[in-house]
């Protein structure tokens, strides 16, 4: 914590704890040319400590300083008051200079106490400057642009990039990115997008929170031009996970986060909603796809981009006035397929799921069993029935046939019955109703 050269004491503990040997070879060398004995030592054990090791053939030469520590069978050891006063600081140097150096921090800790608040109204000034500063030279570097703020409600971003992905491709392979505009407003608020796997629908999605959340937070941000009008909130679902640790599982967790979504947005939240209802059967999944695209459009009226492989949501846009279909284009060359990662208005034609398996490796035969499994599924479904409209109406319930009861008491007129005719009735319709 304490820097060098701040305090000579704790200096002088850390170079006797750190440079024991440096000493102790200065010390031999001046002894041995002291007393004229060349075999000389200055040596240390556990035991004993420091001492000078001299043969029992030289012990006359040492000098009257010198006291006898330990005698050996062919050897003298002793000690001088240097030497003594040294290994008193060497033994314990490390432990006091661990407890200087607390001391010295304690008691600057002690001194700047009347500081705290200039120092942490500092700190923070630091802080956001370094934070701003940082925003400012990657705006300049990476060609961003400032937002421009309204009061009405809109998300209108042209050429806008995903940052993060944008500085990957130009480090891996030099590749551009494609660019997309995105656009909502009072009269289109939600998106249905369609594409095949690896298209870039979620690329594209989180690009436009990513720019919502710059700027928000007063960053500009990787488009041409943005124009933002109140945005309150940033809500997602996406991904796959799960929490089996207290007990819910992926789709279970999918349903929570959708829930939450549902009960916390409002029209001025952007919600990103991508594959919603793909961990439950086919039917189950789409039936709440649609019902949650409903809820989103007509009660909550959020902007919404809504990214899906159920195609019977292309519909959607057709009841529902503030929604449109976009899909991200591909190019397919036999067996091949090449992303355009382009945003295009109208719903995608194919998912290209097979094309994607086989780009990741799935062997030839699955491959191949898959193609043929997906041609008799489709010409199955163009021979069955038309699809059910899942955003039709229920239809209306057909009238039920009047029960006994209800036919005995439409022939009763209250006015014609005499108090006799009317207990009379009373125990038919009772009779009647024991009998139903």
């Amino acid at each position: 914590m304490i820097a060098p050269g701040l305090d000579a004491e704790l200096d002088e503990l850390r170079a006797i704890s750190e440079n024991c040997d440096a000493f102790l070879i200065d010390l031999e060398a001046r002894e041995r040319q002291r007393t004229g004995i060349h075999n000389l030592r200055v040596q240390f054990n556990k035991v004993h400590g420091f001492y000078i090791e001299v043969t029992q053939g030289q012990a006359s030469k040492v000098p009257d300083d010198y006291r006898r520590r330990q005698t050996l069978k062919n050897a003298e050891r002793f000690i001088t008051p240097e030497l003594k006063a040294f290994e008193d600081k060497a033994l314990s140097a490390q432990e006091r200079a661990l407890a200087r150096e607390k001391w010295l921090y304690e008691h600057l800790l002690a001194e700047l106490q009347p500081h705290v608040p200039q120092l942490t109204r500092f700190a923070r000034a630091i802080a956001a400057l370094d934070a701003l500063s940082a925003l400012a030279e990657r705006s300049l570097t990476l060609n961003w642009c400032a937002p421009q703020f309204v009061r009405e409600p809109c998300i209108e971003i042209r050429a806008g990039r995903h940052p993060v992905v944008e500085a990957r491709l130009a480090e891996t392979s030099g590749t551009p990115f494609i660019a997309n505009d995105t656009v909502l407003g009072p009269k289109t608020r939600m998106q249905v997008i369609t594409g095949p796997n690896m298209g870039g629908k979620s690329t594209y999605m989180r690009q436009v929170a990513l720019i919502v959340l710059l700027a928000s937070m007063g960053s500009y941000v990787p488009a041409q031009s943005c124009r933002l009008g109140p945005i309150d909130a940033i809500h997602t679902r996406i991904g796959a996970a799960d929490d089996l640790a207290n007990a819910q599982s992926t789709f279970m967790l999918e349903m929570t986060e959708a829930a939450q979504i549902l009960h916390t947005a409002t029209r001025e939240s952007l919600v990103l909603m991508d594959e919603i209802g793909r961990g439950t059967s086919t039917f189950d999944g789409l039936a709440l796809a649609s019902g949650i695209a409903a809820q989103l459009h007509d009660r909550l009226q959020c902007f919404t981009l809504f990214a899906t492989h159920y195609f019977e949501l292309t519909e959607f846009p057709g009841t529902h006035h503030a929604a449109v279909n976009v899909h991200v284009a591909a190019a397919e060359s036999g067996h091949d397929i090449v992303f355009l990662h382009e945003l295009q208005p109208g719903p995608a034609s194919r998912s290209y799921g097979i094309q994607v398996a086989r780009l990741a490796g799935v062997p030839a035969p699955v491959v191949n069993h898959a193609r043929h499994v997906l041609s008799a599924l489709e010409q199955g479904a163009s021979a069955s029935q038309a699809q059910v409209d899942l955003f039709a109406p229920p239809p209306a319930a057909a009238p039920a046939e009047p029960s006994a009861v209800e036919s005995a008491l439409a022939r009763i007129d209250p006015d014609a019955l005499s108090p006799r005719d009317a207990l009379d009735a009373l125990y038919q319709l009772k009779s009647l109703a024991a009998k139903a």
